[in-house]
């Protein structure tokens, strides 16, 4: 008897399973921290990314083919592409107009971030590109943490609405600064000074370009297929798509891209064309995949070679990002209070922050090595921490709408 058609025993299972499986653990984990724990789902996303990932047991277990490493960062990328562009139609970048001392709050916190990470990094005696790109990156805010904590608390006011817009603002601080630090690492490896003007002004100019044109294709169709919401997902989606598989292939920056692609999207807004402003259940899921594939893919012996760096990191830039917050408080209009509130709210950090590491590591491999381990251990602390202090200062600040109040 011919029993070929059969399938092998135990059966091996595609690598998109795995992504299925731990989607359905990260709703499971987050769901029991919300309701049992009274915590925020991404820490259950995030401990279902660990226990899943934990030294790739649960694959071998399920027999699941591993997921190759460059599918794993292209879906990481993608999930950070959707979490930006959702940050960057979300915010008013107008609001900046009307009260420009917003700006130059953002400035200086981030500012002075970068200054003190930086000089305790040296003091650590940690090289000068290392300190620089791990001071650079410590500026940026989690698009991702902020935009779930916000979502699930149903916060509004004026605290949120800045923590909003000031993560908006450092997160294209160290993209460009970012940008920039590459030419640097370029310079350094290979000694073209032209490399220091030109690829950056491409990197920069072609990512807002290409996010300009990326706003003016949507709208364009959105005037075509009208308000319709789900229409209009669809659009949104796809838009994403193009510009981010349009950034890649032009090597351009994808995160400044979306970022400024979500902006523009809602500063050409002109006609009222958007129905909703809310990705709704697309942007939930980005950031459920996004948490847990990032837990998933950490590897737990790198944490070990952070050590002192990553501490000092930590205390460098929490002081940094509360005290200035609050001191620099009264010149955007509130009480120092809510300041330190918004500064307590600008302390998370995510897995975002390793991809502005990438670039440089392709072009200076032991560059992105030292700042990765420290940004590593640091990501972590802040993801976890970031994410309890953001909510207590919604807390605190009574922005924070009760269940029942929900629509």
């Amino acid at each position: 008897m011919d029993l070929s058609f059969l399938p092998n025993w135990p059966p091996v299972f595609p690598p998109a399973l795995a992504v299925a499986v731990l989607a359905l653990l990260a709703a499971a984990f987050g769901e029991a921290a919300a309701r049992w724990l009274h915590l925020p789902r991404l820490l259950g996303y995030l401990a279902a990314g660990a226990l899943f990932g934990a030294g790739g047991y649960a694959l071998e277990l399920l027999n699941i083919e591993r997921l190759p490493t460059a599918t794993l960062q292209q879906a990481l990328e993608f999930a950070a592409a959707i979490i930006l562009f959702d940050l960057g139609q979300r915010v008013s970048f107008g609001w900046i107009r009307r009260n420009p001392a917003l700006l130059g709050a953002s400035a200086v916190e981030s500012g002075l971030t970068f200054v003190a990470v930086f000089a305790v990094l040296r003091w650590l005696e940690v090289g000068v590109l290392p300190s620089a790109l791990v001071a650079i990156v410590s500026m940026s805010t989690s698009p991702a943490v902020v935009l779930s904590i916000t979502r699930e608390t149903r916060a509004q006011g004026q605290v949120t609405e800045r923590v909003l817009l000031m993560t908006a603002l450092n997160s294209i601080y160290a993209v460009v600064l970012s940008t920039l630090l590459l030419a640097w690492a370029r310079l350094d490896t290979r000694g073209l000074f032209d490399d220091y003007l030109l690829h950056p002004a491409y990197l920069i100019i072609g990512s807002l370009a290409l996010a300009a044109l990326g706003a003016r294709l949507f709208h364009l169709a959105a005037a075509f297929v009208g308000r319709e919401r789900a229409a209009q997902l669809i659009l949104m989606l796809a838009v994403v798509s193009i510009v981010y598989a349009a950034s890649v292939a032009l090597r351009l920056s994808p995160l400044l891209a979306l970022l400024a692609c979500g902006a523009f999207v809602r500063t050409f807004d002109r006609g009222r064309r958007i129905a909703s402003s809310d990705f709704g259940l697309v942007s939930a899921l980005a950031l459920l995949l996004f948490f847990a594939l990032s837990a998933a893919t950490v590897d737990p012996a790198v944490l070990v070679a952070a050590g002192l760096p990553a501490l000092a990191l930590v205390l460098a830039r929490s002081v940094c990002k509360v005290a200035v917050s609050g001191l620099l408080a009264p010149l955007t209009g509130i009480v120092w209070r809510k300041g330190l509130h918004v500064g307590l709210g600008l302390l998370p950090m995510s897995a975002i922050a390793l991809m502005l590491t990438q670039q440089v590591s392709l072009i200076h491999p032991q560059l992105g090595a030292e700042a990765g381990a420290i940004l590593l251990a640091s990501v972590i602390v802040f993801q976890i921490v970031g994410a309890l202090t953001l909510l207590l200062a919604l807390r605190a600040s009574g922005e924070v709408r009760p269940e029942r109040e929900a629509p």
